[in-house]
């Protein structure tokens, strides 16, 4: 029988570490392979993680609220195949004896080098260990509430909560928008139909609508990179949907957008994220977001571009016009792809392709 460690994924390009939510199975529970045991999340979601394995758990290494590295294991299952733990927790070899002469004198310790000393036997987490360091917290001094004694990040007391954290790390992504000079231009769009009331079902529609005006203007669809416009080879889509860690942003290819599978798959994935928890997959950058801020009555919204965008869509509340629905519609463009000009004709487009979406499918 194999040891196999179930770890802590890399769910994004920059991630090095995560925290853990909870631990879904117990020591002795049997395991089947793709099925969920544990969440575990970053500053601003959480993630379901399925086992690539069938076996019985055998150890659980670590809790609620430990924050580990990326790779580290979470718990380890008594599988059939390959030991990828062999030699890990074997018996050391038996040692040889080694001669050393004893010094003249007992070299006297420095107060500095005891309490380096101290604090390598304080048991913590990694991430504690380098928050405390950023602080300057001695973690000596701090009581954990793990009956493990082991100290974790939420024992610090200048620990930020993970809302704090996601905070920080939204105002990190926008400093990135300065990277881009970019343009908004707004009109009234003129429809005979009202979109859907739910939420998800209009995203779908606004995206099949969007997605077909970038294909009809590839030219939208570039980024301006080293000195050189680059075409986007897969449209990705950010969607902006709010989470009880605040808003967040899943992606979603365009890939097989018109299909009913595509349109499917979409609102789970932004059922997900109200919850949460986003896939994986969908955590990966956007090169273009649709922001609907229709639910809370905004009429017009104007938001940023982040690298690797080159467009964003936002839409306001429809409401009744004089011969049908009207609503606002604001698009932002990268300048260096593209000007106003361009970005006049993609908004008549879209009228014309939101219009198409809703005769087919309402």
């Amino acid at each position: 029988m194999a040891q196999t460690p179930v770890v802590m994924p890399k769910m994004s390009m920059t991630m090095t570490e995560g925290e853990v939510v909870e631990i879904l199975v117990k020591v002795g529970d049997k395991v089947e392979k793709g099925q969920v045991v544990a969440v575990v999340g970053t500053d601003k979601t959480d993630m379901e993680v399925e086992s690539d394995h069938e076996g019985e758990v055998t150890e659980i290494s670590v809790g609620p609220g430990d924050v580990i590295d990326v790779g580290a294991p979470l718990f380890v299952l008594e599988t059939l195949g390959e030991d990828l733990l062999a030699g890990m927790f074997d018996a050391p070899p038996e040692s040889v004896p080694v001669v050393v002469e004893e010094p003249a004198a007992e070299p006297i310790e420095s107060p500095a080098s005891q309490a380096v000393a101290e604090g390598a036997k304080v048991l913590a987490m990694p991430g504690a260990r380098k928050q405390a360091a950023e602080l300057g917290i001695d973690l000596a001094k701090i009581t954990p509430a793990s009956p493990a004694g082991v100290i974790k990040q939420s024992d610090l007391p200048a620990a930020g909560s993970r809302e704090t954290k996601a905070r920080d790390q939204i105002a990190k992504v926008v400093n990135t928008s300065t990277q881009i000079p970019q343009f908004s231009l707004s009109a009234t769009i003129q429809l005979n139909s009202a979109l859907a009331e739910d939420a998800s079902d209009r995203f779908v529609q606004l995206a099949r609508a969007w997605v077909r005006v970038l294909s009809a203007l590839p030219k939208l669809n570039q980024n301006y990179m080293n000195g050189e416009f680059v075409n986007v080879e897969e449209i990705r889509i950010a969607a902006l949907v709010k989470s009880p860690l605040g808003y967040v942003s899943p992606s979603l290819a365009a890939a097989q957008i018109e299909s009913v599978e595509w349109a499917q798959s979409a609102r789970g994935v932004l059922e997900a994220a109200r919850a949460n928890r986003i896939p994986v997959e969908n955590l990966q950058p956007a090169t273009t977001s649709i922001t609907d801020l229709g639910e809370f009555g905004i009429r017009h919204a104007n938001t940023l571009l982040f690298p690797p965008q080159s467009s964003g869509f936002n839409v306001g509340a429809i409401r009744r016009g004089e011969s049908g629905f009207e609503i606002d519609c604001t698009i932002v463009i990268d300048h260096r792809i593209a000007d106003p000009g361009d970005g006049a004709e993609a908004l008549a487009r879209f009228a014309t392709e939101l219009q198409r979406e809703l005769d087919v499918n309402s």
